[in-house]
């Protein structure tokens, strides 16, 4: 009786904890994962052998629920190759080709994403069979493409397609019209972006070019040409799927998914404006020295620091460290500061030049870098025009004044100063802030000896002596700003180049991918049947 006793109640506790970890399970598996797609950047460079180099970089954000372990990438047909995959730290992530019923990569995340967290994946993959005939438009051949669609919403999709070599601008067709088409090193690039796309909403993008510029293509009929070889007996097996996305959730507990700059560039998403003008005077690759020269001229506009000696070395106090640009708050850290009153570091100057240009780099990495470069030469040459067209020396001083850090950007700024301003006109100085700074530390001794010997500053200068002032200002202060400009100077060489001097992307030619609606082809080339599949995560 005792051992029948001790069997049914070992049995009782087997089925309690099966029970309880069965509802358990059952339970935790049956959260909702609340999540949104933040940006779906999407870049394909059509290679001129037939196929595409397709890069996905992909930031999903998990709002509520459970953990996102690992996100799926799909692919258009099981004909390809993965080059790399790696989150924003550049870190290796596991990859795993899926060509089972579905065609796509298994992404496994460095660390899961809890609710709050964002994480990106960047896949970057080499696909075949991508070159269809355009039935619509003889002579030529087609390839489209439709983004993943979601069950959630999409806040930024941007797709850009690069050409194939030689294809003239007029010679491209495209459906939808292009937001933007441009040069990227000889090659043309249309792009186009959607901004907070509905759940399960797609948008299909298609380019059109003569068939003259790839080597090979495939079309319906087993007779036509396919690379122009014995290859063209090769009949497409299938219709080229949509691209599809699916994040699949696993129930752990890790860290988070850190962000960090991605290793592949997308460039030809047209301008990056919004740069501040030492951002500018960074990616214009002006010298070092005038750009932290930039920096603090920024810092004693908003009165945030005080120059106190120039001779023999830069002294500065601190006056207050809210409201400011990150790189201001660098240069702040770069004050070796006793009671907020120190000296500048040369090696601080020196990291602080590095970071910023790894952090222009980062902004301008998704855009036409070249574009963006004229786009902001354009805006010093309209700063320049804006202070030359003032009526008056009042507007004048006003406007060169409120610009003067765009101004420094441009080349030859001592001449274009003293050209701006004549000789017999009397500029007011009311809008100058900087001129304190120059009656305190660099002007003649005339200019000092106010009441009580105090330095006071003239309410009108001569239009010559404005200019004089404000270039000395300048030049002195970029000569001054570090110490030993020679140990300073090897310092940022040796360093480690910024992502600028980084491997292009690959080079990648065209290729048709089908655009589904309700598994009817939409395909401007080829009519094939096709095989649809959306994203989701759950």
């Amino acid at each position: 009786m005792v051992r029948l006793s001790t069997r049914k109640s070992l049995l009782t506790i087997v089925v309690i904890a099966l029970f309880i970890g069965f509802f358990s399970v059952h339970f935790v598996h049956g959260l909702r994962i609340e999540y949104h797609v933040e940006k779906q950047w999407i870049k394909i460079w059509i290679n001129k052998d037939g196929t595409i180099d397709l890069l996905y970089n992909l930031t999903l954000a998990c709002d509520s629920g459970g953990i996102i372990t690992w996100i799926t990438i799909g692919q258009p047909n099981k004909e390809f190759t993965i080059g790399s995959c790696t989150d924003l730290y550049s870190q290796h992530l596991q990859a795993r080709k899926i060509v089972d019923g579905w065609w796509g990569v298994n992404c496994t995340l460095k660390d899961p994403l809890k609710p709050g967290q964002k994480g990106t994946v960047i896949l970057l993959t080499r696909v075949d069979k991508m070159i269809w005939e355009d039935e619509t438009n003889p002579g030529n051949v087609c390839m489209m493409f439709t983004a993943s669609w979601w069950d959630v919403s999409v806040e930024d999709l941007q797709i850009a397609v690069v050409l194939p070599q030689d294809v003239k601008k007029e010679e491209i067709r495209c459906s939808p019209d292009w937001n933007n088409c441009s040069l990227e090193e000889g090659r043309w690039v249309v792009y186009w972006e959607q901004r907070s796309l509905s759940p399960n909403e797609r948008f299909p993008v298609g380019v059109s070019f003569p068939k003259k510029y790839v080597d090979k293509w495939y079309s319906r009929s087993v007779w036509d040409q396919v690379g122009g070889a014995l290859s063209s007996m090769t009949v497409p097996i299938a219709a080229l799927s949509v691209i599809a996305i699916a994040a699949v959730v696993m129930m752990k507990s890790r860290g988070r998914l850190a962000y960090v700059q991605p290793r592949f560039s997308m460039e030809a998403l047209g301008v990056r404006k919004g740069l501040t003008a030492v951002e500018a005077a960074t990616l214009l690759d002006v010298e070092p020295r005038k750009v932290l020269t930039m920096i603090l001229f920024g810092l004693m506009k908003k009165g945030a620091v005080e120059v106190l000696e120039t001779d023999p070395r830069l002294r500065l106090r601190v006056v207050s460290t809210t409201g400011l640009h990150y790189y201001e708050n660098w240069f702040i850290d770069a004050i070796v500061t006793s009671s907020l009153i120190g000296t500048l570091s040369d090696e601080k100057l020196s990291l602080l030049i590095l970071k910023l240009r790894r952090e222009v780099d980062e902004k301008v990495k998704y855009y036409c870098r070249a574009d963006t470069i004229e786009h902001y030469r354009k805006v010093v040459e309209r700063a320049w025009r804006q202070v030359n067209a003032a009526k008056t020396p009042e507007v004048k001083a006003d406007a060169f004044n409120e610009n003067l850090e765009w101004l420094m950007v441009a080349e030859g700024f001592r001449r274009r100063t003293k050209r701006t301003f004549s000789r017999e006109e009397e500029v007011p100085s009311q809008s100058s802030w900087w001129l304190p700074y120059w009656v305190v530390h660099h002007s003649p001794t005339s200019f000092r000896a106010g009441a009580e010997g105090k330095p006071m500053t003239p309410p009108t200068l001569q239009g010559s002596q404005f200019a004089n002032a404000v270039v000395t200002t300048v030049e002195s202060t970029v000569n001054g700003i570090v110490s030993d400009i020679e140990a300073f100077s090897k310092s940022l060489a040796l360093a480690a180049p910024s992502t600028r001097a980084g491997a292009p992307p690959p080079v990648v030619r065209s290729g048709c991918v089908c655009a589904c609606a309700s598994c009817a082809c939409a395909c401007a080339c080829a009519s094939c049947a096709c095989a649809c599949a959306s994203g989701g995560a759950g």
